[in-house]
């Protein structure tokens, strides 16, 4: 018999008082964990971890800067699109994808979407 015992040999009323102890750890330990959580002490020094600020878009913060003032325009590429890279309108560089494939460095395309922060080009 290879049984594995953890009171090798101890009596039943030591292995009941030796359980009886882990659960009673066990309780505390949870009631420990409870009171901890839920004290006011303990939740300011968790508010100096914490940031709860909020950045709001009429404060100035944007998530997505608007590209919809290049739709319809005109650019140069200034990378190659494979399918994506960079055009040059208007002196401005930005970044952006080709409607269909490969397009060579110094080829002229039009925005023909602009979607967020996407903007969209086929050559011309």
């Amino acid at each position: 018999m290879s049984e594995v015992q953890i009171f090798g040999g101890a009596s039943s009323a030591v292995m009941l008082l030796a359980y009886s102890a882990m659960i009673v750890i066990a309780v505390l330990g949870i009631f420990v964990v409870l009171y901890l959580s839920n004290s006011k002490k303990n939740a300011s020094m968790l508010d100096e971890l914490v940031l709860d600020e909020r950045q709001q878009n009429r404060d100035g913060y944007t998530s997505v800067i608007d590209k919809s003032k290049f739709l319809g325009a005109i650019g140069v590429c200034v990378t190659d699109l494979r399918p994506a890279g960079t055009i040059m309108i208007d002196g401005e560089p930005v970044d952006v994808v080709s409607e269909g494939g490969f397009v060579k460095q110094g080829l002229s395309v039009k925005v023909i979407n602009v979607d967020g922060s996407r903007v969209m080009v086929r050559q011309i």
